[in-house]
């Protein structure tokens, strides 16, 4: 009898011990994967940053394209507030305080800069540093309008000196020396008053495969044509979109049709949402405060719009 109870004291207790084994090395082999988890896998394109270490910021860092660096935690928030702030964007027809009501930016960047005049000319940057991570022979630049103003462009190649800076207006000036390389052109859609698009202008330079990323646009209000020429594309032509980090622009309200001018705004908004932009910074321009404002975005991946907090 008392060898019977023995022996079945012996099975539990070793029943035990391998339940216990199993449990320690479950968590073991799960502490292992956790401490050893990789970062996603970016394209070379990608921006690495290394404001802290890449294992806890890979979730920024994939939505943003290679852009930012963040906990996850902060990544987290950060999406939390866009996506607030999104759903206030669209409130109001009004045209008389329409960009006051409208339109606010939905993220912002932590050393953003604004650079070139200190007026009318002068645009913002989200943290241009990230710029110097880069591949310095692959840094293009875009300068829609310039008007004979290259104060912009001189500071981004202050800033980025091995830069390729493309300046393009509809007037011929001419760049100052190993600043930029000028092209007389009108930029639209392509279509109406001999414009070219700027797929077309990518293509006859060359840049067809090339990011751009930095393109500025002061086009005094044909950016509306651009864009919707280059962004309502059909679903078998987006893999053609080119891929352009940051947009800095002025934007115009018209005032020939008040009703479609303010509808054609909201949509072209709605369209950079659509291609993956954010608005990073808005700022009014005291020359027409009422109808004309200053926009910069830029594109994230498209996992931060549809990903779950």
């Amino acid at each position: 009898m008392f060898h019977k109870i023995t022996k079945k004291l012996r099975r539990v207790v070793n029943n035990k011990i391998f339940i216990i084994f199993t449990i320690v090395i479950f968590l073991l082999i799960r502490f292992y994967f956790t401490t050893h988890e990789s970062t996603p896998k970016l394209p070379e394109s990608y921006i690495q940053s290394s404001d802290i270490d890449s294992k806890q910021c890979n979730l920024s860092l994939l939505e943003s394209d290679g852009w930012f660096c963040e906990s996850n935690s902060d990544w987290k928030r950060r999406k939390r507030i866009h996506r607030i702030q999104h759903k206030r964007n669209r409130i109001s027809d009004d045209r008389y305080l329409f960009f006051q009501n409208n339109w606010e930016p939905t993220i912002h960047c932590q050393f953003e800069r604004r650079i070139g005049n200190t007026g009318d000319g002068g645009k913002w940057i989200c943290d241009v540093y990230r710029l110097r991570q880069m591949n310095a022979t692959d840094l293009l630049i875009y300068s829609f309008g310039s008007n004979g103003d290259f104060s912009f462009e001189k500071a981004v190649k202050d800033i980025l000196p091995k830069a390729e800076i493309h300046t393009f207006d509809m007037q011929l000036y001419e760049c100052p020396d190993g600043i930029c390389t000028f092209h007389q052109a009108r930029l639209g859609n392509g279509k109406d008053d001999h414009s070219k698009s700027l797929q077309t202008v990518m293509k006859e330079l060359g840049h067809e495969n090339r990011h751009i990323q930095i393109l500025k646009v002061d086009i005094e209000g044909s950016e509306y044509d651009l864009f919707e020429n280059l962004f309502n594309l059909s679903p078998s032509n987006q893999a053609k979109l080119p891929y352009i980090r940051q947009i800095l622009f002025e934007i115009h309200l018209h005032s020939d049709s008040i009703d479609k001018s303010i509808e054609r705004t909201h949509e072209l908004f709605e369209l950079f949402r659509a291609n993956n932009y954010v608005i990073f910074h808005k700022e009014v321009n005291l020359d027409d405060p009422r109808n004309v404002f200053e926009f910069a975005i830029i594109r994230l991946n498209a996992a931060f719009f549809t990903s779950q907090l």
